[in-house]
C-alpha cells in the first residue's frame, strides 16, 4: 500500500487535546461528525485590570515538591555536618532516588500538563518514603562521628552534668533550620518528649528527634502563620521575617534558605526594602536559579513530551525520509538541551525577552546530530554560539524541540494548538463528544497541509470552527520545517519500501489571526513571529505562567488583576524576562497570606 509521510501516522486534534494521545478526546475529526459547531475560544489577555478593593483568594497549605524535599534534606545536612563530601555520602544512602517524582497534573488551565512545582499529591508512596528517609536519617547523622557535629562534644562524652543542656541546644539550633522558625517553649517541650525522660539516653534517642523533625507537617509543607494584619485586607497577614526568607529561597532555589538569608530572617533586617533588594539580587545571581528556570522552561515547553526521536529508525519509510540525519538515542536529548540552553542564554547572558527569543538566529546546538539537522557547527558550550543560515530560522519555535515528532510526518495541528494555547493563552473548545476518531484513506498525491484542512475544514463542521481560524494556520506556518526539524521547501512521500514516490511544495502562507480580528496574512514563522509579538499576548501569557509558577496556584483574573499586572508591566517595559523574576520577589502578595475568604 502507498503511503504518504505527511499522513503516515497522523493524529488529528479537536478543539482541546494538544498531546492527541490514542483514545484521546481529540483523537478524531471527520468532516462529517457533527453540523452544530462548538463555542468560540476566549482570547487570551493583553492586558490585566488591578482592582486595588480586590483581596487574593486564601491559599491552601501546600508540601514541598518532591525536588523541594531533596533539595531541603541535602542543604540540610550540609549545614548540620559542616562537609559537604560527608554529607553527600549519607544523602545518598538516605535513598532520596525512591522518592516519587513530581508530575505535570492536567487541568482546564493546562490541558497539556501545568508545572511540577504545582504537584500537591500526596499518595502512600509519599508517605511511606519520606518517613523512610527521616528514619534512616536519623540513624545516619547520629553514628558518633556525626553526632559530635550535630550537637556537641556533649552529646558523646562522658559527662551526665551538661546531658540536659546539650538536648536542649540540639534541639533548639538543629529544630530552628529543620523547621525553618525559631522554636517556641511549646515546640522544645514537644521535642524533649521525643528524646524521653533520659537526657543521657545516647544516640538512639537523637535519632528519633531527628526523625520526627524529618517527619512533621512543619518540615513537609509550607506551614504559615503571618504576624500583623495587613492594613485594609481583613484577613491577610503579613510574613514574618523567617516565613519571608522560606518563600524567597524555595521560589529562587527550591530549598530552605542559606545561612546569609538565615540570619536576615533572624535580626529582622530582611523585612527592610533595602536588605530585601540586595537579599533578592543575590538569590537571582547564584546558579541555583537559573536550574530553578530551566525547570520552568521545560515545563512551560513540555520537553518531558517529546517522543523518543529514533523509535521509527528501522521502519523503512522513517529511514527513508530521515536519510543522512537517521537519529539514534543521542539526538532526544540534544533536542531538548538546545531549548534550554537558547532560553537561559537569553535570560541571563545576553538577558532579553519574547523578541529575542522569538527571532534569536543563534544555535545551541552541542551535538554533532542537532547540528547537522541545522547545518552547522556544534556549539561548544562556552564560546559565542554560531549564528544559523541567514533567514532560514526565527527564534525558539523553529527548533527540533518544537518541530520533530518522532516520526515521519510533520503535526501541524499539534503545533498550532501549543501555539495557541500556551504562548498565546487563547482557550479552546473542548472537542464535540460524537467526534469521529477514524481517519479516511489516505492518498499519496497531497501535502499534510492539505490533508488536514481536507480532514478538519469542512463548512458547518464543528472541526472548522476551531481548526480553520484558529489552530491550523498556526501550525501551518511551520510546514517549511519537517519532522526532524529540517527548512524544506517540498514535501516528500514515499511508499511502505521506503521508495520515493513524489514531491510536492509545501504551503506557509496563512492568517494566523494572533488576536480575534487581525486578518494580517503570514508568510512563515518570521512574519508570524512579528504578528506575535505586535499583539502584546505573548509578555501576558507569560506573566499568568510565571504567576502560577511562583505561587503554585493558578491565576483568578479578578482577585490577581494587580500581580499579574506588575509581572506583565515589568516584562513588557524592560523587555527582560530576569527583571520579571525580579519583580516577583517584590510583589506584595508574596510577602502576605491570607487565611480567610
Amino acid at each position: 500500500m502507498r503511503a504518504l509521510v505527511v499522513c503516515a501516522s497522523i493524529v488529528l486534534l479537536g478543539c482541546g487535546d494538544p498531546l492527541g494521545e490514542p483514545g484521546g478526546a481529540g483523537a478524531g475529526g471527520a468532516p462529517n461528525a457533527s453540523t452544530e459547531l462548538a463555542p468560540q475560544p476566549r482570547s487570551g489577555e493583553a492586558a490585566f485590570a488591578c482592582d486595588q478593593g480586590t483581596t487574593a483568594a486564601p491559599e491552601a497549605l501546600r508540601r514541598l515538591t518532591m525536588t523541594q524535599y531533596r533539595n531541603t534534606v541535602r542543604d540540610l545536612v550540609r549545614w548540620a555536618l559542616g562537609d559537604p563530601l560527608a554529607a553527600d555520602d549519607i544523602v545518598t544512602m538516605a535513598g532520596l532516588d525512591a522518592l516519587p517524582a513530581d508530575r505535570r497534573e492536567r487541568t482546564a488551565q493546562d490541558p497539556r500538563g501545568g508545572f511540577r512545582r504545582l504537584d500537591q499529591a500526596v499518595d502512600p508512596a509519599h508517605v511511606e518514603q519520606t518517613y523512610r528517609v527521616a528514619s534512616v536519617l536519623g540513624g545516619l547523622l547520629t553514628a558518633p562521628a556525626h553526632l559530635v557535629r550535630i550537637a556537641g562534644t556533649c552529646a558523646t562524652d562522658a559527662d551526665p552534668s551538661n546531658d540536659e543542656a546539650c538536648v536542649t541546644q540540639f534541639i533548639r539550633r538543629f529544630g530552628a533550620r529543620a523547621l525553618r522558625r525559631p522554636l517556641d517553649a511549646e515546640d522544645e517541650t514537644f521535642y524533649r518528649a521525643v528524646h524521653g525522660s533520659d537526657p543521657a539516653a545516647g544516640t538512639a534517642a537523637y535519632a528519633d528527634v531527628i526523625a520526627v523533625m524529618l517527619s512533621s507537617a512543619e518540615f513537609l509543607y509550607f506551614v504559615e502563620h503571618g504576624e500583623a494584619e495587613v492594613a485594609a485586607k481583613p484577613g491577610t497577614y503579613r510574613l514574618s521575617a523567617h516565613e519571608l526568607a522560606s518563600r524567597l529561597s524555595y521560589h529562587f532555589w527550591q530549598t530552605l534558605p542559606d545561612d546569609e538569608l538565615w540570619q536576615t530572617a533572624q535580626d529582622g533586617s530582611l523585612l527592610g526594602p533595602e536588605v530585601l533588594a540586595r537579599q533578592v539580587d543575590r538569590l537571582m545571581a547564584d546558579a541555583r536559579t537559573r536550574a530553578t528556570m530551566a525547570e520552568l522552561f521545560s515545563d512551560l515547553l513540555g520537553l518531558d513530551d517529546l517522543p523518543a526521536l529514533d523509535a521509527h529508525a528501522r521502519d523503512p519509510v522513517f529511514a527513508a525520509f530521515a536519510g543522512d540525519d537517521l537519529p539514534g538515542p543521542e539526538l532526544r536529548p540534544q533536542v531538548t538541551d538546545e531549548a534550554l540552553d537558547l532560553l537561559a542564554h537569553h535570560t541571563w547572558t545576553d538577558p532579553g525577552g519574547m523578541r529575542e527569543l522569538l527571532t534569536s538566529d543563534l544555535s545551541f546546538a552541542r551535538g554533532e546530530a542537532l547540528a547537522h539537522i541545522y547545518g552547522v557547527q556544534p556549539w561548544d558550550g562556552s564560546s559565542a554560539p554560531p549564528a544559523l543560515p541567514v533567514g532560514e530560522r526565527a527564534g525558539l519555535l523553529t527548533r527540533a524541540w518544537f518541530l520533530a515528532s518522532g516520526s515521519a510526518s510533520a503535526r501541524p495541528i499539534q503545533r498550532g494548538v501549543f501555539v495557541r494555547r500556551q504562548l498565546l493563552c487563547d482557550e479552546l473548545a473542548p472537542p464535540p463528544a460524537n467526534v469521529s476518531a477514524l481517519l479516511p484513506a489516505v492518498l499519496a498525491d497531497r501535502t499534510t497541509r492539505r490533508a488536514v484542512e481536507e480532514l478538519t475544514e469542512q463548512p458547518g463542521t464543528a472541526c472548522a470552527s476551531c481548526h480553520a481560524s484558529l489552530i491550523n494556520p498556526l501550525g501551518f506556518a511551520f510546514e517549511g520545517f519537517d519532522a526532524l526539524g529540517r527548512a524544506r521547501t517540498e514535501q516528500v512521500s514515499f511508499d511502505d519500501d521506503g521508495t520515493q514516490l513524489g514531491a510536492w511544495p509545501v504551503d506557509t502562507v496563512t492568517a494566523p489571526r494572533v488576536t480575534p480580528t487581525d486578518e494580517s496574512i503570514s508568510t512563515g514563522p518570521a512574519d508570524l513571529m512579528e504578528l506575535m509579538l505586535a499583539s502584546g499576548k505573548l509578555e501576558a501569557c507569560l506573566a499568568r505562567h510565571y504567576f502560577r509558577f511562583t505561587f503554585g496556584r493558578h491565576e483568578d483574573l479578578a482577585r490577581d488583576g494587580c500581580a499579574l499586572q506588575r509581572l506583565h508591566a515589568r516584562l513588557a517595559e524592560s523587555g527582560r524576562i530576569r527583571d520579571m523574576l525580579q519583580e516577583a520577589a517584590l510583589l506584595p502578595e508574596l510577602h502576605e497570606r491570607r487565611f480567610e475568604p
